[in-house]
């Protein structure tokens, strides 16, 4: 019996294991897309356009040299500005500022465009000499522009960033990171005139008054070309950069099932740059979704708004406060969002003036005891200090008041008199009518005492002591 066991149970031992085996590969992965992209850029960010939330982070606070997508920043200052029919006409330093063999247009000394052509001239082929003539359009000169370009930098919440020159060519003092690179891409997606541009690949400059013939103008980033080896369907925008000391670097949108991403990578080799991007682009939308978690509508409150005057609070009404909009958050798919929670922090009141617009608390959203989000809340309404003539009123009213408590005080004071007076009058009359009894009393007791004791002698003292008594009544007779 074990002779004929032993076969059976080697048979088994092949068998099981390579059942186990199998059952292993044919199994899903589903943690398999969870996985961070293959990224070789020495930095690099992906973030939602939307809420400007970081999905995929590499070194992305590390400072880099940007190269030509600092350009990005000259452009939005330039649609902060200016119109897209304002003309620049270029000035000597504008167009020969610039290191020899750098990317430009051929801009003349003196030639004029419209703002419109000078930043397709940027966005398409990474004019260096047209975004010298933007910062002396917006600024007077590079210097001064170079120098809003930081302070810019900073109000997008850039902290890691300072420009020198307006097209990127290098500067060790010249850098940025990935993450404030995103920020001021997403700050451009605020500009209609930008996103009708950034998906442009070619566009014509007509005759100049220096130059006879078309500028023919073909995009270089090889992610919006249909024809090129690293096109991407969902990408929409961006820009591209290198110099011998930054490398490759690259500033990208793209959009899938209405989710807006930004890539941006930095020191990059060869196409490293373009296939980088596609695999943070792949790993964003096949990952993450934008989820609502609120409804702006469904999150108000009531705050009261007060004013002191003269060291007294003087209610001025009631705002309403809530979310700006709708609040979204990216999150993995599939995520089970009902047990977000919402803490709302509002004071009780505000002092005025309270202006619309104006942020009055937070609220914080929270998914299993980690915050996802804290989003401000502003106020709805608008209301002022107290006008000259409504501070007459208040103190007019408060005279008013005052004599009001006055004459209310005197008017309870003469009340309790009058109940006091009346008061006595009736406990007096009360006294009055129990002393007349008591005479009344004494008086029919008296007279039955002398019923009861009646005798002659007793009639004739009577009639004696009637007569004395007549006669004290009577006036005296004074004779001369």
């Amino acid at each position: 019996m074990k002779k004929r066991l032993l076969p059976l149970l080697m048979a088994l031992s092949f068998i099981f294991p390579a059942f186990s085996a199998f059952a292993e590969e044919a199994a899903p992965q589903t943690n398999m897309n969870q996985s961070s992209p293959s990224v070789t850029a020495e930095t690099a960010v992906l973030m939602d356009a939307a809420s400007g939330e970081v999905l995929y982070d590499k070194n992305a606070d590390q400072k880099m040299f940007p190269a030509s997508i600092t350009k990005l920043m000259t452009i939005l200052l330039a649609l902060e500005h200016g119109e897209l029919t304002d003309e620049i006409t270029f000035s000597h330093n504008a167009v020969y500022d610039i290191e020899p063999g750098s990317a430009h247009i051929a801009i003349q000394e003196g030639e004029t465009l419209t703002l419109e052509q000078v930043l397709r001239a940027i966005i398409l082929r990474s004019a260096n000499e047209a975004s010298n003539g933007v910062a002396e359009y917006v600024d007077g000169s590079v210097e001064e522009f170079t120098k809003h370009m930081t302070v810019r930098a900073k109000e997008l919440g850039c902290k890691n960033t300072n420009f020198l020159t307006a097209n990127g060519l290098h500067d060790e003092n010249h850098y940025t990171t990935a993450y404030d690179m995103a920020l001021i891409a997403k700050e451009l997606l605020t500009h209609e005139e930008y996103r009708n541009m950034m998906s442009e690949r070619y566009y014509e400059i007509q005759p100049t008054n220096k130059q006879s013939e078309v500028r023919y103008l073909h995009g270089q980033h090889q992610m919006l070309n249909p024809n090129a080896i690293y096109y991407y369907e969902d990408a929409t925008g961006g820009k591209t950069g290198f110099t011998t000391e930054a490398l490759n670097t690259l500033v990208t949108y793209a959009e899938r099932d209405g989710m807006e991403l930004i890539a941006v990578v930095m020191k990059c080799n060869g196409a490293d740059h373009y296939t980088d991007t596609a695999a943070l682009f792949d790993y964003g939308f096949n990952n993450y979704e934008s989820v609502k978690l609120l409804s702006a509508a469904d999150h108000t409150a009531t705050v009261k708004v007060t004013e002191t005057y003269k060291d007294k609070p003087v209610e001025r009404g009631t705002i309403t406060v809530a979310p700006a909009e709708d609040v979204y958050h990216m999150l993995p798919k599939g995520t089970d969002v009902s047990a977000v929670k919402v803490e709302m922090d509002v004071p009780e009141s505000i002092e005025a003036p309270v202006t619309a617009g104006q942020t009055v608390g937070t609220l914080k959203i929270t998914l299993n005891g980690e915050t996802l989000k804290t989003v401000d809340l502003i106020s709805k309404d608008a209301i002022d200090v107290l006008t000259d003539a409504e501070k007459e009123e208040l103190d007019a009213s408060s005279f008013t008041g005052i004599l009001k408590k006055v004459g209310i005080g005197l008017g309870i004071l003469l009340l309790v008199f009058i109940i006091i007076l009346c008061i006595t009058r009736f406990i007096g009359y009360q006294n009055y009518k129990k002393r007349q009894a008591r005479r009344r009393r004494r008086a029919a007791a008296m007279r039955e005492y002398e019923m009861q004791n009646h005798h002659p002698e007793h009639h004739g003292y009577r009639h004696r002591r009637d007569r004395n008594n007549a006669n004290r009544r009577r006036k005296p007779t004074h004779r001369r």
